[in-house]
């Protein structure tokens, strides 16, 4: 029933998005069959004036071509009954490839859709969905399944037009000589019975197909995000070999698979000729002409292909069924975690950014934020600091949007963030983050991806408050230098001051470092200390830190344990202050 139930939904999701892709695939079959149709009939004049020259008894297709033939006045020899029934078949060739190309042309349009709906579905979604998902899952999703998806229309498609040919076929045997087609039919249904069973297994095989594909890619994608972990841990051979496990299973199930499909065809062909050959013999006792009998046999065995092609094309739909539900599956979980979209577009920063009272767990966890009120006022330096786990990313991803509060609330300019159109606001902010990704570009399309219409003096106030034109100034090619996968190609600093002149080139409301330093070297850290120290003043810093060096500017300081407010304050006077916790862990940073 579920199997049904989703090779409707992909029919309903193509009729009723594509309808003119429909139409005209439905108007090229019926010029098809027409072609179709006049190629088997073609065969009957050729064949009498095969058997008998004269045509002394010739059938009544035979004289209506001869009929068309006098009206033209084209003469009665073999060469004019050969390429009349030639030329129809190459005409039927010709129709046969333009509707297989429309197939095509249809099918990655409609996959195209169905790939824009998607992302545009995904990216609709909370960080919840990308962060609480299964990489393999989603990346086989987005690279391979789709692609099945894709094969599953273009089958469905073929298909739809298999059908309309086989009806076709078989009109005209039906009309030549009913009883030898019926019988032909009824034996070639009976063979197929055994092959509809197969839907079962052939649904259980795509299945796994999907899953075993999950795990596979799931596994690769984390070697290669953790490749420098490997090497230095010498683990190639094992990290190796549990991708190739993974890799096996999936062939394995994916051998079954297609062998299923080809077996359907191969063992129906002979099969279904066998019927053919019988209802012939039956035939023949009858005395029906051997013209009419060569037209008959020509229509039925050309209709043999299509229903062993349908057999096998319900198997490959079934097999492909899973790719489409785990596609539909993502969609409803990214739409259940759809963004809070407001009706109020953010403008400008005005006043302050206030948290109030907020309550934050992640799902089926203890709370990672208990009860934090802060407020961070405009043109000030707000920092957060404390120990590795006590919630300082998660406030920022909280002013961000990126996660929503169990309780309390979030104020920006006195109006809840909620009410806002995430995008409008982000769009006024710059994050830089602990671990800076840059894309596989170059330094300038790295930074021009913030701020598209930024003009070339914009970039280089942007590098050159971030302390990296000297460094970019010594390299090869200097901004338009290839950073590499994630920047790998730079050092850990350089690519921390490419993210923030990234950063502060959109020229943000609201700039957000989360831990800029804390895992840099320290001629690095003094480096980005200064950019910082140099950033305009009156711009609105939130700074994360668990390294205090960077926050001596800080207007208000927040320290956070355990998701709690333990302490606030300005540094100056808490730096100073040895009962402060501040005055501590500067005192341990120290040592």
């Amino acid at each position: 029933m579920l199997i049904k139930h989703s090779i409707i939904a992909i029919f309903k999701e193509f009729l009723h998005k594509y309808p003119k892709y429909f139409i005209l695939l439905f108007s090229l079959l019926v010029i098809e069959g027409i072609i179709a149709v006049s190629t088997i009939l073609a065969i009957i004049p050729f064949t009498d004036f095969l058997l008998d020259s004269s045509l002394s008894s010739p059938s009544n297709i035979t004289l209506f071509v001869v009929d068309i033939f006098n009206y033209i006045e084209l003469p009665i020899t073999f060469w004019a009954f050969g390429l009349f029934f030639v030329g129809f078949n190459f005409l039927n060739s010709v129709f046969k490839v333009v509707v297989h190309y429309a197939i095509l042309r249809m099918k990655y349009t409609i996959l195209r859709g169905i790939i824009k709906h998607t992302l545009g579905v995904f990216f609709r979604a909370r960080w919840e969905f990308f962060s609480g998902s299964d990489k393999g899952k989603l990346l086989n999703t987005l690279n391979k399944e789709l692609n099945i998806i894709g094969d599953t229309l273009g089958h469905i498609a073929t298909q739809f037009a298999q059908i309309i040919q086989f009806a076709i076929y078989i009109s005209v045997p039906l009309w030549i000589d009913s009883s030898m087609t019926l019988i032909a039919l009824l034996i070639a249904f009976l063979f197929a019975l055994p092959f509809l069973t197969l839907n079962k297994y052939s649904y259980q095989l795509g299945k796994a197909n999907t899953e075993t594909a999950n795990i596979a890619l799931g596994i690769l994608n984390e070697m290669l995000q953790m490749a420098r972990i490997i090497l230095g841990f010498g683990r190639q051979d094992n990290s190796k070999l549990r991708y190739l496990r993974a890799f096996d299973n999936h062939i394995d199930v994916t051998i079954k698979s297609q062998t299923l499909a080809i077996a359907v065809s191969s063992f129906f062909v002979p099969l279904g000729t066998l019927g053919v050959v019988i209802a012939l013999g039956i035939s023949m006792e009858e005395q029906t002409p051997i013209s009419e009998l060569t037209a008959v046999v020509w229509s039925l065995l050309s209709a043999l292909p299509i229903i062993s092609s349908l057999l096998q094309t319900n198997i490959s739909i079934n097999n492909f069924i899973p790719s489409y539900e785990q596609l539909i599956s993502l969609r409803n979980r990214a739409k259940s975690l759809e963004e809070i979209e407001g009706i109020k577009v953010f403008k400008s920063f005005q006043k302050d950014i206030i948290l109030k009272n907020v309550y934050f767990s992640y799902p089926c966890r203890e709370n990672i934020i208990n009860g934090v009120s802060i407020s961070i006022k405009k043109g000030s330096m707000t920092a957060l600091i404390g120990e590795s786990g006590s919630g300082k990313s998660t406030l920022a991803d909280l002013v961000l949007g990126l996660q929503i509060p169990n309780t309390g609330e979030i104020l920006v300019d006195d109006i809840s963030l909620s009410r806002y159109k995430p995008n409008s606001f982000r769009q006024k902010v710059g994050y830089v983050s602990q671990d800076p990704i840059l894309f596989h570009s170059s330094i300038r399309d790295n930074l021009l991806w913030s701020c598209e219409s930024a003009k070339e003096s914009e970039l280089w106030n942007a590098l050159n408050m971030a302390n990296s034109k000297d460094f970019i100034a010594q390299l090869p090619q200097g901004i338009d230098t290839i950073v590499g996968d994630r920047g790998v190609l730079l050092s850990g600093g350089q690519r921390q001051r490419i993210a923030l002149a990234r950063a502060l080139l959109r020229k943000p409301e609201l700039l957000i470092l989360d831990e800029a330093t804390s895992a840099l070297d320290s001629e690095s850290e003094e480096l980005i200390q200064r950019s910082i120290e140099s950033l305009p003043h009156g711009m609105t810093i939130l700074i994360i830190a668990h390294r205090l060096a960077t926050i001596k500017k800080a207007n208000q300081v927040y320290i956070l344990k355990n998701g709690l407010v333990i302490e606030e304050g300005v540094f100056s006077d808490l730096s100073i202050d040895t009962d402060s916790e501040l005055y501590r862990m500067l005192k341990k940073q120290i040592k």
